[in-house]
């Protein structure tokens, strides 16, 4: 599809942009027509009590990611991810695991408690928002047991070399885990090319869905090769193979369920997705899908460059990198004084220009976020209003 040709009424799609200049996405995506009516949709069903098959998400998330359907299960929060990676391995002193400074807290704080049993948390720190490859080079080594990184820093905007830190990870024997909530819906990603061990992501923020559903991707080798740690009974394949095992005469709930699991991605499944979510992450995921992400991708990276260049002209330090490979939507930037970075967001804020306050590693200040569906001319109102906050 041809977004820029399509603009005005892929605009249409999202209603806060009749009232406000939306510009928040890294915080959350703003509402979206098709996935309302989806759900607005399946609680219908519901009230009539009709029979309904159930949407194929899974497909949906598979082709997104460039993913087998075989490697998807569902989680509800991205910190679920990093607990469910933590608990499945075996951890043993001398082990480390490598973080960054920019990192959000969820890829930080799930780690602490391994320190009790022995193992180190690395922390690879930032040179002026930067970090490169190298700098994870001098910190992993065969003692290395997972690389954790946010694809797309939450406070600068830095998208990493997912290949190139793979391949960094693989050398040493050790996983590379990926939350790609910051990046997943605004840049294109291929699991498979670039051989990630998990990668994850809500839906809250860049794929305009809500909270509650979100991806969970193994790769398929590692399937077998970890166990899940939280026992749900609704993962045991054979017990529900003819149906519900509770509507038969001789169900046992010892028997029935002491079976092995489902030998795909969806043993690791916790049974805390509902219906109703996975009914909005489909909708969500399709409306993607049938855009194009590399589509998608062309447009808010040129939008992020368009403002990231505007914001130079003005004095402003940008902290996101200029480079398109380096950089997906969401861009930060500091006027030089935090209470004039602060008084800015108030300020946008007041005049419906919605953008946020984001700091961490030393790193941050007003954190814009445009999509696909922002234009230059909004990006332009934000410019007006900084440059008038900067005399």
């Amino acid at each position: 599809m041809d977004l820029d040709k399509d603009i005005e009424r892929i605009r249409e799609d999202f209603p806060v942009l009749k009232y406000k200049t939306y510009l928040n996405t890294a915080a959350t995506g703003p509402v979206m027509l098709p996935v309302w009516r989806a759900v607005e949709e399946y609680w219908g069903l519901r009230l009539r009590d009709a029979r309904f098959n159930p949407p194929k998400v899974r497909a949906e998330a598979a082709r997104l990611l460039g993913a087998k359907e075989e490697e998807i299960c569902w989680v509800s929060r991205v910190v679920q991810s990093f607990n469910m990676i933590r608990d499945m391995m075996d951890f043993e002193a001398g082990d480390n695991v490598v973080v960054t400074d920019l990192a959000y807290p969820s890829n930080v704080h799930t780690w602490l408690p391994l320190r009790a049993r022995g193992v180190e948390i690395r922390r690879v720190e930032n040179h002026d928002g930067l970090i490169e490859v190298a700098d994870f080079e001098r910190m992993v080594d065969d003692n290395t047991k997972v690389i954790s990184i946010s694809h797309t820093e939450w406070a600068s905007g830095l998208t990493y070399d997912l290949r190139a830190l793979a391949e960094l990870a693989h050398d040493h024997g050790a996983f590379l885990a990926v939350d790609a909530y910051q990046s997943l819906g605004a840049v294109e990603i291929d699991v498979h090319k670039t051989d990630v061990d998990f990668l994850f992501s809500g839906a809250a923020k860049w794929l305009c869905c809500h909270t509650g559903a979100g991806i969970f991707y193994i790769r398929e080798d590692l399937i077998g090769a970890f166990e899940p740690t939280y026992q749900y009974y609704g993962n045991v394949e054979e017990a529900f193979k003819h149906g519900a095992p509770w509507e038969r005469e001789e169900h046992d709930n010892i028997r029935d369920y002491d079976k092995p699991l489902v030998e795909d991605a969806r043993k690791f499944e916790r049974g805390t997705v509902t219906q109703a979510d996975l009914w909005g992450l489909h909708a969500a995921l399709r409306y993607f899908n049938r855009l194009g992400l590399r589509e998608i991708e062309r447009r808010v990276k040129r939008l992020s460059g368009y403002l990231i260049e505007g914001l130079r002209d003005l004095g402003c330090r940008v902290n996101t990198p200029l480079e398109p490979e380096r950089r997906a939507g969401l861009v930060t930037y500091h006027t030089g004084r935090h209470e004039l970075n602060r008084r800015s967001v108030e300020v946008l804020n007041k005049r419906n220009v919605v953008v946020s306050l984001r700091y961490t590693g030393g790193v941050g200040g007003v954190r814009v976020s445009p999509h696909f569906y922002n234009t230059e001319e909004e990006i332009d109102q934000l410019l007006r209003i900084q440059k008038e906050l900067l005399k």
